[in-house]
């Protein structure tokens, strides 16, 4: 027996696999003492009868056995605090969810799992001892068994299926936790042991694709990168990204200290490439000049920019100047120096733009632009690019973190329109994105394609704002207050549409420019800048009306060069 290490085992967590080995201990045991007693009849000694032999295989299992399940459950009963008992949904019957439905179901006699797939061909079968279920029956189940909290195990599913799912179950008043694919397990992202709960990120039904290694490498890899705005939610990502891609060095510019200093100290770790901390306005642009001849750097992303609407809405001549000129003097000096690619990271803001803000980063396209028209004139390789999205899930400045505060404190959340739509990606995903348009912008323009083209990143279907707070609201285990249920916990109150807000936003001015390209999430656009428009003049006349802080001048110049407040056809 203590070959076998049946006196080694703690038994308050003697499981099935320690039946096994009782199994093999009494057995062999069995056949030592049957060969014993086979040696002792040729000695010509009295025979042991067979039965006694067979029978002392039987006992000795039961009793080895009988006395340690008997033991685990005595300790198990006496020694526990009493707890409630908890029935828990198990979505998904496959290898996670039987291993996750057979590890809670052994960790307390308490706890009753109900498990459901959507495989036909289970329904009815037994698992484990555990009946797997019609999805039909979900609310049945729910009702029938008091079940509260649920935990969704479908790695093989899509993104959207299990959004689906997720939000089924939401609907049904269940807390929903969700076990991490096995990939992100093994990269690190999460323990074996967490099942984290839902992020708003798994409802909005989006299948990132893997980066192409060769897209993300052709302008990063062994090469020195800068980073404008590396203290942002999307420069951060992008240094992040960077650093994992394997550049020479990675500079890193942002004119907040605190938020240079996080990206910094986060990135210190990390080995194998030389960081750079640059400190200063991307407006300054002997700074800018100074920093990419010193560094010869190669790849510019230019990610600073002031980007809350209402913010540059009450200060329109700060949001310009670091918007447009912040653009035109990286630009300038990107051309000006060995930098061979440049990519501006735009927003969907800027298609007919109804805000400063918007207005200003269209017109960061027109000078980038313009910078690729003057490259090819030169006959240059250089690449000038910008590549446009909409909003990234808990960036700075977004609606996610806002609300999330907003649940927190009890309510109500501040919705400006119930109509309003935005569209939304993961900042991991935007970024490796932006990476890879930035090499798509060079096949093309070695393939001697129109420069200064916009990327367009594929955000998906727009998501509803309302739908999204309610969704908020349900996966914080609360309900909304409104005139169907009226004891809610969390009120939604319309507040109305800010100054520069649109109810919906656009990714491009007209879906038939909107051309593909060889990476199934990035497109482009064949947009071109208003016929007659002189960068170096409007640059002038842009300078005359922010240093005078001319602010009806300042509308109607955005008004006639940027399309602002013009409306859709």
């Amino acid at each position: 027996m203590s070959a076998f290490g049946l006196y080694t085992s703690v038994t308050r967590y003697v499981g099935e696999h320690a039946l096994w080995t009782i199994f093999k201990a009494v057995g062999v045991t069995a056949v030592v003492w049957t060969a014993v007693a086979f040696l002792v009849r040729l000695e010509g000694s009295t025979a042991v009868p067979k039965t006694v032999l067979v029978l002392f295989w039987l006992l000795s299992l039961l009793l080895v056995a009988g006395f340690r399940y008997t033991s685990r459950w005595l300790i198990l009963e006496f020694t526990r605090e009493p707890t409630p008992q908890r029935n828990i949904l198990v979505y998904g019957a496959g290898d996670a969810g039987r291993q996750i439905a057979a590890t809670l179901k052994q960790s307390s006699y308490r706890i009753t799992i109900f498990q459901v797939d959507d495989d036909a061909t289970l329904w009815g079968a037994t698992i484990g001892g555990i009946k797997i279920r019609n999805p039909a029956e979900l609310e049945t189940l729910v009702n029938r068994h008091d079940i509260n909290e649920a935990i969704v195990t479908m790695r093989s599913a899509n993104t959207a299926r299990r959004a689906e799912v997720v939000e089924l179950l939401s609907g049904l008043g269940l807390r929903v936790r969700i076990l991490p694919a096995f990939v992100d397990i093994a990269d690190g992202k999460h323990t074996v042991d967490l099942i984290r709960d839902v992020e708003i990120g798994d409802l909005l039904g989006r299948d990132a694709v893997p980066p192409e290694p060769g897209l993300m490498a052709m302008n990063t890899r062994g090469k020195c990168v800068l980073v404008t705005g590396a203290g942002g939610s999307i420069g951060s990502e992008l240094c992040r990204q960077l650093s994992a891609v394997g550049v020479s060095r990675l500079i890193m510019m942002d004119s907040s200290e605190f938020a240079l200093y996080q990206i910094d100290r986060e990135l210190a770790r990390q080995t194998g490439f030389e960081k750079v901390p640059v400190l200063g306005s991307v407006a300054d642009a002997a700074l800018m000049r100074r920093v990419m001849h010193e560094n010869k750097v190669h790849t510019v992303f230019h990610a600073a920019a002031y980007k809350h609407v209402p913010l540059v809405e009450a200060n329109p001549f700060v949001g310009v100047k670091n918007n447009a000129f912040g653009t035109y003097a990286v630009a300038s000096a990107a051309f000006e120096s060995e930098v061979e690619v440049f990519v501006l990271i735009s927003t969907d803001k800027a298609v007919r733009p109804s805000s400063v803000m918007g207005a200003s980063k269209r017109l960061a396209e027109l000078i980038v632009q313009d910078f690729a028209e003057k490259a090819r004139q030169k006959n240059s390789d250089k690449v000038f690019c910008a590549v446009r999205f909409g909003n990234v899930i808990g960036s700075s400045g977004s609606v996610i973190p806002l609300f999330k505060e907003q649940i927190r404190k009890g309510g109500p959340i501040t919705l400006t329109h119930a109509e309003t739509t935005r569209y939304f990606m993961s900042i991991e995903e935007a970024a490796q994105l932006v990476i890879q348009a930035g090499s798509l912008a060079r096949r093309n323009d070695e393939s001697g394609d129109f420069p200064g083209r916009i990327f367009l990143l594929d955000m998906g279907q727009p998501v509803r704002i309302k739908d999204l707070a309610v969704k908020m609201v349900q996966l914080s285990n609360l309900t909304v207050c409104d005139e169907i249920n009226p004891n809610g916990d969390i009120v939604i109150q319309e507040v109305g549409l800010r100054p520069g807000e649109k109810l919906h936003e656009e990714l491009f001015f007209s879906v038939e420019t909107a051309l593909s390209t060889s990476h199934q999430k990035i497109s482009v656009a064949a947009e071109s800048a208003p016929e007659g428009l002189d960068i170096e003049q409007m640059y002038q006349e842009l300078k005359q009306l922010t240093s005078a802080e001319d602010h009806a001048g300042l509308m109607s110049f955005l008004h006639r060069v940027a399309g602002m407040g013009v409306k859709s056809e």
